[in-house]
């Protein structure tokens, strides 16, 4: 199974949410069957995590890889089997670039737009956090 990611830029939230899933994964003893990415729902010309972001995992004891942002193309829709969006925005705009979701891929993490918020990301990480939990528990009842 391979899942990704996407927000607006893919220097916040999809990347928290990419290595808040894979840690998950990992402790869930499932790295060898789902892998994780993340991309950007609009343009990015490149581009690292967000610092505060990157605080906030740092904290929360998630590890962060290398990360640099790039646009989601037709290529990652075809490699992924699930595209999860942090927002009703990020949604549309995938299905922009991709021309559709003929395959039904693309859906939001929660029911709710998931907030870039700076209160130290708090709010944005619970979200991210309850929102993985909620679909590794999906997949691996499937």
């Amino acid at each position: 199974m391979k899942i990704m990611f996407v927000c607006s830029g893919n220097t916040g939230r999809s990347p928290m949410a990419q290595f808040v899933m894979r840690k998950l994964i990992a402790d869930a003893g499932l790295a060898d069957k789902i892998s994780v990415s993340s991309a950007a729902s609009t343009q990015v010309d490149g581009g690292i995590l967000h610092q505060g972001i990157f605080a906030k995992l740092r904290m929360e004891k998630i590890p962060v890889d290398t990360h640099v942002a790039h646009t989601l193309t037709p290529a990652d829709y075809a490699d992924s089997d699930l595209i999860v969006c942090m927002d009703a925005k990020a949604v549309a705009q995938a299905k922009e670039l991709i021309g559709g979701d003929p395959d039904g891929k693309i859906s939001t993490l929660l029911d709710r737009d998931i907030p870039w918020d700076k209160n130290a990301f708090a709010t944005t990480y619970d979200d991210i956090v309850q929102g993985c939990k909620s679909l590794l528990k999906k997949i691996a009842d499937q």
